[in-house]
């Protein structure tokens, strides 16, 4: 279960230095048709890609707000620290918020908490995949998290009771990751290999998905699109990628 609150009011002092809060009426433009990029730290700290507020503190590098390392944002904590990335616009075209992250140990998913809105949680509650310590992206499925895209005001990362370590992040962005309509459900592709493996749409591939898919190998969504189904890899779609997708989990 998500936490659900506010923790921006423990750090209000930190809100209060951006030009106040609006609400959202703007669309984001895309950089492309799937990719809206929040942040990638070509101008740190100040404003973010969207031109909107973006800082962080508490930290144990960069006078406590963090430093660029090569093209990465360190953010060193010790049971201490914030990151702010205020939003301020209607996504609603956007499926999924991408980091594109490291650690110094790896694992720090348990550890580090990420707020979007009233959606609060360790990051290893709102995804399947880990930090690693080589760069890798990590993907959270909005709505599968309670997250509405179209009203998003910030992102936060708090290090509080984290222990001691620190990430480097080089990108953070909104893209949209396509739904197929299967029967009642939409199925989804959590982590954008082109396999849609969250069938029951969920945001997790369990064995309510097998279920799903075998009661719907004959629906519309999975023969109008095949190669999200093929599961086994030999380019039909039958009860092998049924059995396949059981061995995924």
């Amino acid at each position: 279960m998500f936490i659900v609150t506010n923790m921006a009011s423990r750090i209000e002092s930190a809100t209060n230095r951006s030009a106040g809060r609006v609400d959202s009426t703007a669309t984001a433009a895309a950089d492309d048709a799937d990719t809206l990029v929040l942040e990638d730290f070509s101008d740190w700290p100040g404003e973010n890609r969207l031109g909107e507020y973006s800082s962080a503190g508490a930290l144990e590098n960069g006078d406590g707000t963090g430093e660029r390392v090569g093209d990465a944002l360190r953010l060193a904590f010790d049971d201490d620290g914030w990151f702010l990335s205020n939003v301020r616009t209607d996504l609603s075209g956007y499926s999924h918020l991408e980091l594109d992250v490291r650690g110094d140990d790896g694992g720090e998913e348990s550890e580090v908490y990420v707020e979007i809105d009233d959606v609060e949680a360790p990051l290893g509650a709102l995804t399947d995949e880990t930090i690693d310590t080589a760069f890798a992206t990590v993907r959270i499925d909005l709505s599968a998290v309670g997250v509405d895209p179209s009203s998003i005001q910030d992102v936060w990362l708090t290090f509080w009771d984290a222990g001691s370590g620190a990430i480097e992040i080089e990108e953070i962005r909104f893209v949209q990751r396509d739904v197929i309509p299967v029967g009642e459900y939409e199925a989804r592709d959590p982590d954008g290999d082109g396999l849609y493996n969250d069938v029951d749409g969920d945001g997790e591939t369990t064995h309510a998905d097998v279920d799903a898919f075998y009661e719907h190998l004959e629906a519309d969504g999975v023969q109008d699109d095949p190669d999200a189904f093929d599961f086994d890899g030999n380019d039909r779609i039958g009860f092998a990628d049924v059995l396949r997708l059981l061995r995924e989990i």
